[in-house]
């Protein structure tokens, strides 16, 4: 059991357990981050206590993941339940970066106008008066 225990804890890779799609959830997370970063700039925006919000959610999104890969073991999906759950997070992130993109101001009207309009750019008619 004691040998067990040490190859459990010298060779733990997230991969062995959640897969390459780890990667994708990954990538779509810190490529959101970049992009919310770079149209909070632009929009004269940066605050460290929205940021800080921001991360917070972040880290929420990969303790959902971490509590996923237990439910998947519990259950014994196979791994069904993991990618379900990256899936869906990858898809939200998917949705943000579109927002960021609109914030930022790459044309993206053909898939912003099925978003909520108060978060995507502000550049519409009517929006000048404040």
């Amino acid at each position: 059991m004691q040998q067990g225990k040490e190859v459990l804890l010298m060779h733990f890779e997230i991969t062995t357990i959640v897969g390459n799609i780890w990667y994708l959830a990954l990538s779509f997370i810190l490529f959101d981050v970049v992009t919310g970063l770079l149209a909070a700039a632009i929009e004269r925006k940066l605050n460290s206590s929205i940021n800080y919000v921001g991360m917070i959610r972040k880290v929420g999104e990969f303790v959902a993941l971490a509590f996923l890969v237990f439910v998947d073991a519990y259950v014994g999906a196979n791994g069904l339940i993991i990618k379900l759950g990256v899936g869906m997070i990858v898809a939200y992130e998917a949705m943000s970066i579109i927002e960021n993109f609109s914030r930022i101001g790459i044309d993206m009207k053909f898939l912003t106008k099925y978003f909520d309009k108060n978060k995507i750019g502000k550049k519409g008619k009517g929006d000048d008066k404040k």
